[in-house]
C-alpha cells in the first residue's frame, strides 16, 4: 500500500508539472512555440530583440545532390552564411529525420556539416517571406498565413508554412491539391532577429546567439522588442 501510494503521489507530481509547463507556454491568446504568432499579453510579449552580427539567410541541404531544390530537402535558417555546411545553432524550417521543424542544430546532430545550397544563387530560386491577405483588407494582421515562398506572388507547390493554415501545421510544404495553393501573397517586411534566453554578451557588449535562443520574424524591426504578429521561428 505505501508502494502504491508513493507511485500514485509520483505521478500526481508530474501531472502536475507538465501541466505547469503547458501553462507556461500559453499566453492569452497562442503557445510559444515554432509557428505561432506574438499574441496580446504572451509570455514573450515586449522582450527585447538583439540583431545578429550578419543577417543570417535561407539555405537547404540538397540531399540528392542534383543541383535542385526539392520537396524532401530540408531548409535552414543558416545563422553565418559565409559557412556553407550546417552550423551548429542553426534552425530547421522543415523537419529533417526525428528533428521537428523550428528544432536548433546541437552539435551531435547528424546534420551538423552538411553542405548548403543559397536561396537566390546558383540559378536556385529566390526566398522571400510572404503571406496570404486572407480577406483582403491589405494590412498583415494575426489571422494572416506566413510563408517562405519560392514563386514569389503566389502560394506554390513546395512552399514552407511559417505558420499553420487550414489545418496544416508550420514547418510543412504545401501541394497542389492544398486550399492556400495558388493564393496570392504580399511582402512581409521585416528581419529575423532573436531573443538573448542567458543574456550572454561579448567583449564589446553586443548579445550572443547560441543554444536555446530564440529567432523571431521581427515585423516591426525598428523597435527591437517582441511584437504582437512577430512570427516564432524557433522553439
Amino acid at each position: 500500500m505505501h508502494l502504491l501510494n508513493h507511485r500514485l503521489v509520483l505521478l500526481v507530481t508530474v501531472f502536475i508539472l507538465l501541466v505547469s509547463l503547458a501553462v507556461a507556454q500559453v499566453g492569452s491568446g497562442g503557445t510559444l512555440w515554432f509557428g505561432s504568432k506574438v499574441q496580446p499579453n504572451d509570455a514573450d510579449e515586449s522582450k527585447a530583440l538583439n540583431r545578429f552580427y550578419v543577417d543570417p539567410e535561407f539555405a537547404f541541404y540538397d540531399g540528392n545532390t542534383r543541383g535542385l531544390f526539392e520537396p524532401e530537402d530540408p531548409v535552414y535558417i543558416h545563422i553565418n552564411p559565409a559557412d556553407s555546411v550546417v552550423d551548429v545553432n542553426d534552425v530547421r524550417l522543415t523537419q529533417f529525420g526525428i528533428f521537428p521543424a523550428g528544432s536548433q542544430v546541437r552539435i551531435t546532430d547528424p546534420d551538423v556539416g552538411y553542405p548548403l545550397s543559397h536561396f537566390g544563387t546558383s540559378g536556385f530560386h529566390r526566398a522571400e517571406v510572404r503571406y496570404f491577405d486572407v480577406d483582403g483588407n491589405k494590412a498583415y494582421n494575426l489571422d494572416y498565413p506566413v510563408y517562405l515562398n519560392f514563386n514569389p506572388g503566389t502560394v506554390t507547390s513546395g512552399d514552407i508554412r511559417l505558420t499553420s493554415y487550414m489545418g496544416r501545421e508550420a514547418g510543412s510544404r504545401v501541394r497542389d491539391s492544398d486550399l492556400d495553393s495558388g493564393k496570392p501573397t504580399t511582402l512581409l517586411p521585416g528581419l529575423l532577429n532573436f531573443y538573448n534566453a542567458n543574456g550572454n554578451i561579448n567583449n564589446g557588449g553586443f548579445a550572443i546567439y547560441d543554444a536555446d535562443d530564440l529567432i523571431y520574424l521581427d515585423t516591426q524591426p525598428p523597435f527591437l522588442t517582441v511584437t504582437i504578429n512577430d512570427v516564432r521561428l524557433s522553439s
